[in-house]
């Protein structure tokens, strides 16, 4: 299996979101990262693109944008609409499957199969995953033991592992209980490398917001993007994951990791493909990934990193919450619905809009209302979710399991019918909006399990393991140094600037302060009394008086 073939077939994984065991077609990351020729050839073909301006025969998913009138072959074509014409003949060769059967070793090479079989297949650098195992009789990756990658092993040219992260959408923390008899590859990328009990997300636990925070390090506040569909007041736009405007980089602050990368010399690319399938089919594709990886003598090279972008709750159009039934004009307002609720006025010269009154008159209403009315700026700190001005003024935190609308008719419902079975979005710290980490390959410990931690600091770590200098990000710096093997980073604690004085003589003390005691206690003891406390007073102090340096 060659580098460019490896790339298409799991580049397809990535994303996936799951409500009650159904999963739903949305579009994942894929991020490599190395310093190597290997994601070059990854990226781009070896010839010009300007003698193929019109195709993209050698040219599938190159990193460098074509520039119009050319036709463009990377893997935004697609979202832009400016593929060449034979993008699909070329790019997205699918017949024959990804995998080997029995009936297929040591067939005759189809060139419109996606990988191959044939006896020339190795030669050729095309394999499909499983061909050695399969055909040859290797044992495959998942039926090995566990083993430790002390130092890595890499083909010649290599400065470093590269990367291979993997975002599963709403994969919750809880789906890891599930075990080898459902997800057996992920499972022993669990048991045999590095892994949390869970992962916690940013809120809002949305997929966009939380994506970015990975790449940047930044909370969404930080980074702008602090939700799927926000507005911004100072260019007056919108910005949803559906639309074209979302492809404006006036959204995106921060620098993301592929940036920092490439900015230091780093060859990057983020991939974003459809699927849709169920949690089995997601372990089944990430052995294929091990398997290939293995068929090419890079899984003692790689470090692979999976993750999931928040997690998922149960929620249903019948336990919804009406603003309707709490105010008696919801014309002059904008609501961003759903897990969580956001308010604007519909027009934003409307001098009687006010926040405050709104809060106020959606504050403990009802006995049984399912959400918390907020100014931005009193949400709870550790949400870090006020300081953007693309955050409404009105904060509504919902109810894990419910959801927010306007009115009756702009519920999620389809015909009379729910369109959906599970949402997330809701409050971070809710068990169901965790997530997962694990970390597989020579720079991460062997069979480790690590505290929880928040999402931010992976920015750092993917820093460290490529050896690139972090641009400022949110996270601490040095926080997961427990899960690498060899620590990059080592953070250094402050030197005192002053010492403290030294503690003067103590004076006795004869004063009784004016104060009688009962004829059984003596005015010696009082005094004694008197003088310990006084003691513990100057010991527990004396650390505080330093020199006026």
């Amino acid at each position: 299996l060659n580098e460019v073939h490896l790339l298409y077939l799991y580049s397809c994984i990535l994303r996936y979101v799951f409500s009650r065991g159904v999963s739903v077609c949305r579009y994942s990351p894929y991020y490599i990262f190395s310093r190597e020729a290997l994601c070059v050839r990854l990226m781009w073909s070896d010839g010009p693109a300007s003698s193929l301006s019109g195709s993209c025969k050698n040219r599938c998913f190159e990193l460098v944008e074509s520039e119009p009138p050319n036709c463009r072959c990377d893997n935004l074509c697609k979202t832009y609409n400016t593929c060449c014409s034979d993008f699909d003949e070329h790019c997205l060769k699918t017949a024959g499957d990804f995998e080997c059967s029995k009936d297929r070793c040591g067939e005759t090479r189809n060139e419109q199969h996606a990988c191959h079989c044939s006896e020339d297949c190795m030669a050729k650098g095309d394999c499909c995953t499983n061909y050695r195992s399969l055909c040859k009789g290797d044992v495959p990756w998942l039926q090995e033991e566990c083993e430790e990658i002390k130092n890595h092993e890499c083909p010649a040219g290599f400065v470093r592992p590269p990367i291979i992260m993997l975002s599963v959408d709403g994969f919750r923390a809880s789906y890891m209980k599930r075990g080898s008899m459902v997800i057996p590859n992920i499972e022993k990328l669990r048991s045999c490398g590095t892994h949390a009990p869970y992962m916690r997300p940013m809120y809002p636990t949305k997929t966009y917001p939380n994506l970015y925070t990975i790449a940047t390090g930044l909370y969404p506040e930080s980074h702008g993007i602090v939700g799927n569909s926000m507005h911004d007041p100072g260019f007056d736009a919108n910005f949803n994951i559906r639309g074209k405007e979302k492809l404006n980089h006036r959204w995106w602050g921060g620098q993301p990791i592929w940036i920092t990368a490439v900015k230091q010399g780093v060859k990057a690319g983020t991939f974003f493909w459809p699927l849709d399938s169920a949690l089995k089919d997601i372990d089944k594709v990430i052995g294929q990934l091990m398997n290939g990886l293995k068929q090419m003598k890079l899984h003692r090279c790689v470090n692979i990193i999976l993750v999931g972008d928040h997690g998922m709750e149960e929620a249903h159009c019948d336990r919804t919450e009406f603003l309707s039934s709490y105010m008696s004009n919801t014309e002059d307002i904008i609501l961003i619905p759903g897990s969580l609720g956001r308010i604007r006025a519909r027009n934003s010269n409307n001098s009687k809009y006010d926040a405050k009154a709104i809060v106020a008159n959606l504050t403990c209403k009802k006995p049984d209302q399912h959400f918390k009315p907020y100014l931005k700026q009193h949400l709870p700190k550790r949400l870090h979710y006020a300081n953007n001005h693309r955050i409404e003024e009105v904060h509504l935190m919902v109810e894990r399991k419910w959801h927010i609308a306007r009115k009756l008719y702009e519920s999620k419902r389809n015909h009379g019918k729910c369109g959906f079975a599970g949402d997330h979005g809701y409050d971070n710290k809710i068990n169901s909006m965790q997530t997962i980490f694990l970390g597989y390959g020579p720079s991460f410990k062997f069979k480790t399990k690590i505290p929880p931690f928040e999402n931010i600091e992976l920015y750092n770590v993917m820093c460290d393991l490529l050896g690139l200098k972090p641009a400022p990000n949110n996270g601490t710096h040095g926080s997961l140094n427990q899960l690498l093997r060899a620590p990059v980073y080592i953070p250094s604690m402050p030197e005192e600037v002053c010492k403290p004085n030294p503690v003067g003589p103590v004076t006795a003390l004869n004063d009784d302060l004016g104060c009688t005691c009962e004829d059984k206690v003596s005015n010696r003891v009082f005094l004694d009394l008197n003088k310990s406390c006084y003691m513990a007073i100057r010991k527990s102090t004396a650390s505080l008086h330093r020199d006026p340096c």
